[in-house]
């Protein structure tokens, strides 16, 4: 059964101008003064360039911001603008016809913390009206701090410590979406960039799952419906190991960029990442093997409450190879590579 969208109780709905705001108990004055601050640095680059030094710039599907909550403590907020993917994105940016995405996120973010599903603790969203039907949105949540998406560890770690704790992330990975979709949570945009990791210190990692606007909740998932959402997440780890190992047929056959640091279009990598580092992504990614996928798919069925022993008949349906997906990017480098 799909639950029906709602404001939950913790929650109220705060009018400003054309601007609706949806605050968790005990932020209103906070989030009021934020949004303020945001809206004028928006508008004014010298009031932005003064504050710089506290205001944190982060990439994901676009940019967002990280503030401090106050200036005495370590807490931040962070401010994300909805913005559309794909095809979508480039026509429409963060322009939106009606609908309730942003409640939708509110919603599920907090069926996520009642059944302990780390996540990033939503604190407020903002829907402003423009002309009719049409909106924009913005989410404010807590920042989880000293994590990173899975991307930037990939950026940020050497070949030897990704070896050497690859075992660790597969686990908290396993831990991290059997919860979730054991809690009735299919995220409809299960990628590298919406998990985040934060290393304990024992060496071991905690995952947290961020970005659940488009996601649904359910009384139970099937099988398929978690095999599914699992070549999702497949389908990210094979677009980054795509686009990293310049394929012959993209760069012969279409003409891709040459002079793309990896001669690709990857937007969801982080705008940052310098030619120097093409050849260590690609051994990075190269260190998760197909015998990893095996072990991360096993743990996944097997944990806690097993779904099914038998877990070898279903491994045909979690394997794919992509090819659609793979003409796909390789189509759209081509018009955005022409586009430049």
């Amino acid at each position: 059964m799909l639950y029906k969208r709602k404001i939950p109780p913790t929650f109220s709905m705060v009018k400003e101008g054309s601007t609706t705001l949806f605050i968790k108990e005990g932020y209103k004055e906070t989030i009021l003064r934020i949004v303020s601050d945001n809206e004028r640095n928006k508008s004014n680059v010298a009031s932005f360039a003064q504050n710089r030094d506290s205001i944190g710039v982060k990439f994901g599907r676009g940019s967002y911001l990280s503030i401090p909550v106050a200036s005495n403590g370590k807490e931040r907020f962070v401010i994300r603008d909805y913005k559309h993917g794909g095809l979508l994105g480039k026509l429409f940016g963060g322009l939106f016809l009606n609908g309730n995405r942003p409640l939708n996120e509110i919603f599920i973010n907090e069926i996520a913390f009642q059944r302990n599903v780390p996540t990033a603790e939503v604190i407020a969203v903002t829907k402003r009206k423009l002309w009719g039907l049409f909106y924009k949105a913005s989410f404010i949540s807590k920042e989880v701090t000293d994590a990173v998406d899975i991307i930037q560890f990939f950026q940020e770690s050497s070949l030897e410590f990704i070896q050497k704790s690859k075992r660790f992330v597969i686990s908290a990975l396993v831990k991290l979406i059997r919860n979730m979709h054991d809690a009735g949570i299919y995220h409809a945009d299960l990628h590298l960039k919406n998990i985040l990791l934060k290393e304990n210190t024992k060496g071991e990692f905690n995952a947290y799952i961020i970005d659940l606007d488009k996601s649904v909740f359910l009384d139970k998932l099937t099988i398929n419906q978690r095999i599914k959402n699992l070549l999702r997440l497949n389908r990210s780890v094979e677009k980054l190991r795509w686009f990293s190992y310049k394929p012959d047929t993209c760069q012969e056959n279409t003409g891709c960029n040459k002079n793309h640091p990896f001669n690709i279009t990857f937007t969801d990598m982080n705008n940052s990442m310098r030619h120097e580092n093409a050849a260590s992504i690609r051994q990075k990614i190269r260190a998760i093997t197909r015998t990893d996928r095996v072990r991360f798919f096993k743990s996944y069925m097997l944990y806690n409450n097993t779904l099914d022993k038998n877990w070898r008949i279903y491994i045909r349906r979690y394997n794919s190879y992509h090819f659609m997906h793979k003409f796909w990017w390789c189509i759209s480098d081509v018009f955005q590579n022409k586009s430049h």
